[in-house]
């Protein structure tokens, strides 16, 4: 009932709306399409029940609900009927549910279109798979063509062998992980933290002798001097920008969005600039496409310094996210429980040279797991990092399994860590030092026959072969296109100056 006070209000318009939009499933699944088709016919129903049989006489199948659900929806005291209300507010959760997934899509739709339909032809994979396979590392150049289920089988089946094999063989020297002998239950011993160096704090001292201090807005002109990434941005027709100084314009402009201050927060604070002409730059020449070039030449810049390559090689990322203010009336801004407050996520890329490759703007509510791996796909500048270290938001099945197949190892901080459960390669393998973790001898035994014959069942996936390997690869072909819950947000506009700014980072 809850539920319906919020839908019961627009129930009229979201009929309208499922008459108007054309749904299709992308997959055999038409358990929801089948119930939102049978909510259809009763729409104009306005008695507290309605039959729970179609009109071939078939009972409508809810099964896709939870039992909660179910349970609301059926009354035992009336059978064959549903409780009409209760039914809609059902269907419509599901359907908003299955078009986030994917699992139903709207024809002629960009947003929520079939997924499906926008895979590259299997000849064009074809061409190109061999060469992927090489460069993610699954295979060697001329072993391309024999890889194949038994092959991948091998290869995850010998690289947890090592992985264990290795591990037995150092726990000896580990100073800091203990297994219980008893209980398997691994635990970590307390890091004592040791003092600074002398010699740390005379290069500390050196640093900041010879360095000399900079203002923000300084370090922001000086690179756009010397790395030209300002170059990036003008009008969106290409034609060149009619400002008196696009240089100091976009550098400003760069200057007040990086902050989160605002245009017209900005000319409070900063002389000779209007509030028009910063937001009329922000809104008429820049875009999130240009802003990720000049990142890019940022970034390429960067890992040419001399400095950049004594703390890093580029090869290890950090991915995580910032909670960041934005104005209420944005499709992308939720009210966080972890943060108690409106706003949305801005998920970073940090790579091992101290510098940011990628950013990404997202809700609150969603899996962070996911831009894990969008973010290596669209990043275009020449580091390439092939470790991610992430939180416990990273700690995910599929983004394993995709991180594997797209050449990458994935290093998540493991929620729950001792109470997981450790496998072993086969069931006569013992070891000596870390046998206790996997439990029983001949338990805990990972099902290599169900990998083998899941890596087969994804040739079905499309017409005319394919497997598992294939949508990586597609994946890393196509690349990805520009965020699309990114083109519409609000851009800077006239407020308050009494307000503090939020404005959405570009």
């Amino acid at each position: 009932m809850l539920l319906y006070g919020q839908i019961g209000r627009d129930r009229a318009v979201m009929f309208d709306l499922a008459e108007k939009l054309e749904f299709t499933e992308t997959s055999e699944d038409r358990r929801v399409l089948d119930a939102l088709a049978h909510a259809m016919r009763h729409r104009h129903a306005r008695g507290e029940y309605i039959t729970a049989f179609d009109e071939e006489g078939k009972e409508v199948d809810i099964s896709f609900a939870t039992q909660n659900w179910r349970k609301a929806v059926i009354d035992k005291t009336r059978s064959g009927q549903f409780v009409r209300k209760h039914f809609e507010v059902m269907v419509f959760t599901a359907l908003a549910e299955e078009l986030r997934t994917g699992d139903v899509a709207v024809v002629g739709s960009e947003e929520y279109a079939d997924w499906s339909k926008q895979l590259l032809d299997w000849e064009v994979v074809k061409e190109r798979l061999g060469s992927y396979l090489v460069e993610v590392g699954l295979c060697e150049e001329g072993e391309t063509a024999a890889f194949d289920a038994v092959s991948f089988r091998r290869q995850v089946q010998d690289k947890l062998t090592a992985a264990a094999a290795a591990a037995d063989a150092g726990y000896p020297d580990n100073e800091g992980l203990v297994i219980d002998p008893e209980t398997g239950i691994p635990s970590l011993k307390p890091h004592r933290w040791e003092r600074q160096r002398p010699s740390a704090r005379r290069l500390e001292h050196e640093v900041k002798a010879r360095v000399p201090e900079r203002s923000l807005m300084g370090i922001v002109a000086r690179t756009a001097y010397w790395v030209n990434w300002w170059q990036r941005f003008g009008p969106a027709s290409g034609n060149e920008p009619k400002l008196d100084d696009p240089f100091d314009r976009y550098v400003i402009t760069t200057f007040v969005k990086g902050t989160n201050m605002g245009p017209y927060e900005a000319a409070r604070h900063i002389p000779g600039v209007s509030g028009h002409e910063l937001a009329y730059t922000a809104n008429r020449h820049f875009s999130i496409v240009l802003l990720n070039e000049a990142i890019a030449d940022l970034v390429n810049a960067h890992a040419r310094l001399d400095i950049s390559q004594a703390w890093g090689d580029g090869t290890t990322v950090a991915a995580d996210g910032t909670h960041m203010d934005t104005y209420l009336d944005n499709l992308l801004a939720e009210t966080s429980v972890r943060y108690g407050k409106p706003g949305g996520i801005a998920y970073h890329h940090i790579s091992d040279t101290y510098v940011a490759l990628f950013t990404h703007f997202i809700p609150c509510g969603v899996r962070e797991a996911v831009y894990i791996i969008e973010g290596l796909l669209k990043n275009s500048s020449e580091v390439k990092p092939t470790t991610v270290h992430a939180d416990t938001q990273g700690q995910s099945q599929p983004v394993f399994a995709l991180a594997h197949l797209l050449g990458f190892d994935l290093m998540p901080r493991i929620r729950n860590w001792k109470g997981l459960t450790f496998y072993r390669p086969s069931k006569t393998t013992e070891y000596l030092h870390i046998d206790a973790l996997f439990g029983e001898s001949g338990k805990n035994v990972i099902d290599w026959d169900l990998i083998e014959s899941q890596f087969r069942q994804g040739r079905g996936l499309r017409t005319g072969g394919g497997d598992l390997l294939v949508h990586a690869a597609q994946a890393a072909a196509l690349g990805l296109q520009e965020e699309r819950h990114l083109r519409h947000l609000p851009r800077g506009r006239p407020r308050d100056p009494h307000r503090p700014a939020a404005a959405v980072p570009l």
